[in-house]
């Protein structure tokens, strides 16, 4: 096997990243009809239902969005969050160090690409509290280290791993082995990550059980959040059959064709018989999953937006 302790691991301070926490205080008009009546559908029916299932990919991170994710956990909004490893290393970036997102191709080519003390501190946090889960592991690794740093401190408010472990919402990391740059480290315990994450996955599975009145959220997850939701789904369906009673989802994503997903199924030489947010979600709530094209920033600034003007 590969000897991990010849690499050189560098100081995130040593590195040029693209991305600088900012908050988010003004994102560009929705001016499409389809687009407002999409978001006002969905806080509508999560006013009704105040029990919410979010799960996204990185991008949602980098995008900043965690800032109206955050609020809207502050609010009661949130049941459970689902997402996957690439977006702690951008949470916990952001929260160590306000900078986030290295220059891919640059690195690749010199050969420094991932190989930061990230590495070092999410694994180091896994395993030493991986027995809570992945997710939980991340927040406790945050609210020990915050007391040694005044940075990490002041930045911690934008850490979403922190903020679910401080205001105990569930956040579930579902990991792939080898997805993620932390995997590069030689810190990195394959059987924590995994015993950690499959934990996270049962404690999805349980607030699946018997959930009805729900709405799930995907925005920006290709393959993670649909893939996993339908497992957990079946084995909770499995032991409790009113599981996804009165139950829609709302898919958010970039998508330019979404071909004949309209509460039928394509054809399998349709090419949008592919999309797995569609074709999962479809098939586990049909005739109440609905998909728009939109940039997630614009979602969740004006979802949030929205959420709180009907609270007033």
């Amino acid at each position: 096997m590969f000897n991990r302790d010849r690499l050189t691991i560098k100081k995130l301070s040593d590195r040029k990243s693209k991305t600088t926490y900012e908050p988010i205080n003004k994102i560009p008009k929705i001016n499409q009809e389809d687009q407002l009546r999409f978001i006002d559908e969905l806080a509508a029916e999560i006013s009704e239902k105040k029990k919410v299932i979010i799960g996204f990919g990185g991008h949602f991170i980098k995008n900043k969005c965690q800032q109206q994710l955050i609020e809207l956990i502050d609010h009661n909004y949130i049941t459970h969050v689902v997402t996957n490893g690439a977006s702690t290393i951008h949470d916990f970036e952001f929260g160590y160090y306000g900078h986030t997102e290295e220059d891919v191709r640059e690195n690749l080519a010199n050969g420094t690409f991932g190989l930061w003390e990230t590495g070092y501190h999410i694994n180091k946090a896994i395993n030493m509290y991986g027995y809570m889960g992945y997710g939980k592991s991340i927040g406790k690794y945050i609210d020990i280290e915050r007391a040694k740093s005044n940075d990490l401190a002041s930045r911690s408010h934008i850490n979403l791993a922190w903020q679910c472990f401080k205001k105990d919402i569930p956040l579930s990391i579902c990991t792939s082995i080898g997805h993620d740059i932390i995997y590069e480290h030689p810190l990195c315990d394959g059987a924590r990550i995994g015993q950690a994450s499959y934990k996270d996955f049962l404690n999805y599975v349980s607030t699946m059980e018997g959930i009805e009145n729900a709405v799930f959220i995907c925005v920006g997850s290709a393959i993670t959040f649909p893939m996993v939701t339908e497992k957990a789904f079946a084995m909770a369906k499995n032991v409790s059959r009113i599981t996804g009673n009165n139950c829609s989802c709302y898919v958010v994503d970039l998508f330019d064709d979404t071909g004949s997903w309209n509460g039928n199924e394509p054809v399998k030489d349709d090419p949008t018989y592919f999309i797995r947010p569609l074709k999962t979600f479809n098939r586990m709530f049909p005739n109440h999953c609905k998909y728009i094209k939109l940039d997630n920033r614009q979602l969740m600034y004006h979802l949030k937006e929205r959420l709180l003007e009907n609270r007033m």
